[in-house]
Parts: structure tokens; C-alpha cells; sequence
């Protein structure tokens, strides 16, 4: 029996169960994802890539727009035939099953063994993994060019491993992840061979340039990722995106990342008691993982890299070592590992099921129709919160929308704007409309039942219109003297 099958199948297994325990897509950005990946069938060949005309006031304005997700939407083509959120789910599942079939291909073609062993130890590493690996994201498909790459890098294979860059770069605007195992290769194999086969940083770099430049959103792709990166990674920035980019209160690293932390301990001091010039790959995957465990230590969504890296290497420096112990001994770390892994699941599926209750996947299916049947194409639907955007883009596509996907996209186009409507998003503004309406070219204005002090103020105010309420959300007309403005480039 092929010995990558057992654990593969089942790791399949679980990640089905945790998918399909909620009817909703599972995280927002998802439902984006899939519905763009309709648009572009829909275009067919001739019409790709087709344009993109709904946040036409952020730097994805259509004279600008660059799909950084350009391979993943492709990927997402052939799932988005019958129902979308079905397809969607299943997309999800088969990007995190590619994932544990590399960890595996990769493990054994450096012949480490063990491979179930290593599996549930994968499970056991975090249970935030387990969650956005169910994501419609490309978290998943961006680990599998990580680890194709680290393994060409190891075997110095330069074409595998230019070829790899470019995949990448049209995978995902994160493609400069894969300079980390290069990087860390290169070192190692200076350390431990004294030489540096400076070829696979080369092969690499020509790889990503060629992905950069051979893509129909060449040359918008660069300033997109200055404005992407620069957002978020460099000091000073004004604004970080989301609860993922924040770091990790104690308590929830301790739940969390635990277990991978460990692993890195552990594998670590194998390598040192053996001497770490004797073992190449496993110390280019210590130094991927420290950097990994400091990114995740300053930003919580790169616990997605961290544990699977930290996995990687505890499997590369300790299988030998797990493999000799006594069997009562193993067994015991089998039964430890099993039992975390099971809390990880059983944790990440009571979340799912709360949010399948307190965010169902229609919660704005019903203002969203109502906009594309009340408004004409390309009049704007704003939001209260930046990230509705996704939940409204999957029910309708004739609208644009102030805001979404990122903040930041609209902040950097129109900075006083951006301001502007976050008082008003607060409350701060007593007559919204005024702001919505005047500052912003809104049609519609939608907000959640959270924001309750801007609900009391668009209550009051004459020119926003009630025309549509349930549970989760309020939708407002603005009142205005003519037609609202379509497809809108600018602010006043």
C-alpha cells in the first residue's frame, strides 16, 4: 500500500467534515473569490480578463486594476459550474487536501518516515491552520508553491524552481514568501557544505520577474504590491487590516501555536545534539520556521506558514529519533497528539457552527438583489463596515461599492474621503446623508445591526430613506435631487 495514502485519505476525511459542518463559505473573503471566478467563465477566453468595475474609487479602480489572485481565480474557473457556494466549498477542500498531499510528497522525497505520524502531528500544530486551511483562499495553494519551491531549492533544481516563481507570482501577490526557503537554503548549505549555489536565488528571482511581466496586468501588478505590502508591513503605518493582522494576545498563542512552538523546540535540539552541519535540509527548515514564528509573532494570519513550516522541520530533524524509541514511548506521543488534534478540530467546528448561526451566508442576499433591482448598473452601494463588501459582491454585480476587500484600497486613493466615512460608519456625523451623499457618490447605504450609534443618527436624518430591515441589517436610500452618479471616479 502506497504509504502517502493512508493519511492523505484521511486528513481528507476530517477536512470534508470540517467544511461541510456549516452551509456558509467559510471566511468573508471567500464569497468574493468564487463570485469573481464566475465573472471570468462568464467572460470566457476572448473576454479575459474581463474588467473590473466595482470599487471604482480604490486602487482597483478599473484604469488601474491588477489581479493578484489572477492563477487562483483561474483555479476557481471549473468549481463555479451549478451551485456557487457549493462550489466554493468544494474549491476550499481541494486546495487543503493539495496542501497535505505536497507536506507529504515533500516529506518523502526526503525520505523521512512516519509520514501518518507527521500528518497528525500537522493536525495537532494549530487550530487556526485547520480553519484557514478551509478557506475559498489561497492560503492553501500559496504552502503547495512554498513547499515545491523549498524542494527545488534543496535539490538545485534552477528550471523547477524558476518555473515555480512564476507560478507563484501569478498565484498571489505573496509570492515574495518564496525568497524565505532560497534564502535559508542558501545559507545552510553554506554552513554545512561551505560553498553557495547562488544559481537558486537566480533561478528564483528570474522566475518571479517573468511571472511579474508576462501577465495581462503588467505594469499596474508593481504599484499595486507597493501599496499592498506598504499598507501593512512597513513601520509607521496609519492602519492595519482586520483582527488577522493584529498579533496574538497571550492566551490565544498559548491555544493556538503551542504545540508548533514546541515542535521547533524539540526538533532543534535534535539538530544541535547531532551537529547542524550534518543536516542541510533540516537547518534551512529551522531558519524558515524562526522567521515564520516571527512574523506570526507580529501578525496572527501567518500562523498559516508557521505551523506547517514548524511541522516540516520537527518531521525532517526528529523522525529518526521518534522512529527509535521504545513503542510504549511513541505510542504515548501518538495518543498526545491525536488528543490536541482532535481538541483543534472539535474547537474549529463549534466556531464554524456559531458563525453558520451568527453570520449565515444570505444575511445580505436580500438588500443585495434589492439594490440591483432598485438601482441602474454601477450605482453605489456603500457599507458601514469595509468588509461587507464580499457578502454583497456574491449576490450582486451590477453595483459598485465605496469600500472592500481592504480598507487601505480606498484610503490611498481618497485619504480625507476615507476619513470622512469612518465618522460617519461611528456615528460621529449627525446627518449622515450629508457625508453619504454630498462628500460620497452613495446611492444605497447598508448597515449592520452593530452600528447601532449610526443607525439612531440615519434614523433622524431626511435624506436617508428606510426601505429595506430584518435581524442583521439595515438599507437606506439616499434621497437626492437628480439620479445618483454611475460608475463614479471621484469625490467632492
Amino acid at each position: 500500500m502506497n504509504p502517502l495514502l493512508f493519511p492523505l485519505v484521511a486528513a481528507a476525511v476530517v477536512l470534508a467534515a470540517l467544511q461541510f459542518v456549516t452551509p456558509n463559505l467559510i471566511g468573508n473573503d471567500s464569497y468574493f473569490h468564487v463570485r469573481y471566478a464566475q465573472v471570468i467563465r462568464e467572460a470566457g477566453v476572448r473576454g479575459f480578463p474581463p474588467p473590473f468595475p466595482w470599487l471604482p474609487l480604490t486602487i482597483l479602480a478599473p484604469d488601474r486594476y491588477a489581479d493578484h489572485h489572477m492563477l487562483f481565480h483561474l483555479w476557481l474557473v471549473p468549481f463555479t459550474f451549478g451551485d456557487l457556494r457549493l462550489g466554493g466549498k468544494v474549491a476550499g477542500l481541494a486546495g487543503a487536501v493539495a496542501f497535505v498531499a505536497t507536506f507529504l510528497w515533500f516529506l518523502r522525497r526526503r525520505d523521512v518516515g512516519l509520514l501518518a505520524l507527521a500528518v497528525l502531528a500537522l493536525g495537532a500544530s494549530s487550530a487556526d491552520l485547520l480553519f484557514r486551511l478551509n478557506m475559498t483562499r489561497v492560503q492553501a495553494l500559496s504552502l503547495v508553491c512554498l513547499l515545491a519551491g523549498f524542494h527545488c531549492a534543496l535539490r538545485e533544481r534552477l528550471f523547477a524552481l524558476g518555473l515555480v516563481g512564476c507560478v507563484y507570482a501569478w498565484l498571489y501577490d505573496g509570492f515574495p514568501l518564496l525568497f524565505l526557503p532560497v534564502a535559508a537554503t542558501l545559507a545552510a548549505t553554506w554552513i554545512c557544505e561551505r560553498r553557495v549555489p547562488i544559481g537558486i536565488l537566480a533561478a528564483a528571482a528570474a522566475g518571479v520577474l517573468a511571472g511579474l511581466i508576462f501577465t495581462p496586468y503588467f505594469p499596474e501588478y508593481f504599484q499595486f504590491i507597493m501599496h499592498h505590502f506598504g499598507d501593512k508591513l512597513l513601520p509607521g503605518e496609519s492602519l492595519r487590516i482586520g483582527r488577522e493582522w493584529f498579533p496574538y494576545d497571550p492566551a490565544s498563542l498559548f491555544a493556538n501555536a503551542l504545540p508548533a512552538m514546541l515542535y521547533v523546540a524539540f526538533g532543534a535540539s535534535v539538530l544541535v545534539e547531532r551537529g547542524i552541519r550534518r543536516d542541510r535540509p533540516a537547518l534551512a527548515a529551522l531558519a524558515v520556521a524562526l522567521v515564520f514564528l516571527a512574523l506570526m509573532l507580529r501578525s496572527k494570519r501567518f500562523i498559516e506558514y508557521f505551523a506547517p513550516s514548524a511541522t516540516v522541520f520537527v518531521a525532517l530533524a526528529g523522525w529518526q529519533v521518534v522512529a527509535a524509541w521504545p513503542r510504549a514511548r511513541r505510542l504515548l506521543l501518538i495518543g498526545v497528539l491525536a488528543a490536541v488534534a482532535a481538541a483543534n478540530v472539535g474547537g474549529v467546528a463549534w466556531t464554524l457552527r456559531q458563525k453558520r448561526d451568527d453570520t449565515p451566508h444570505d444575511r445580505y442576499a436580500a438588500a443585495a438583489r434589492y439594490v440591483a433591482h432598485a438601482a441602474p448598473p454601477g450605482a453605489m452601494l456603500c457599507t458601514t463596515d469595509w468588509d461587507d463588501f464580499p457578502w454583497l459582491y456574491f449576490y450582486n454585480v451590477e453595483s459598485t461599492y465605496l469600500v472592500g476587500l481592504d480598507p487601505t484600497y480606498f484610503l490611498d486613493r481618497f485619504r480625507d474621503a476615507y476619513w470622512s466615512w469612518v465618522d460617519v460608519a461611528a456615528g460621529r456625523v449627525d446627518k449622515p446623508a450629508r457625508v453619504l451623499g454630498k462628500t460620497l457618490p452613495c446611492a444605497y447605504v447598508l448597515s449592520d445591526r452593530e452600528h447601532v450609534a449610526f443607525l439612531e443618527h440615519a434614523a433622524d436624518d431626511p435624506g436617508l430613506e428606510q426601505v429595506l430591515a430584518d435581524d442583521h441589517m439595515v438599507l437606506y436610500r439616499v434621497i437626492r435631487d437628480g439620479p445618483p452618479p454611475l460608475y463614479p471616479t471621484t469625490v467632492e
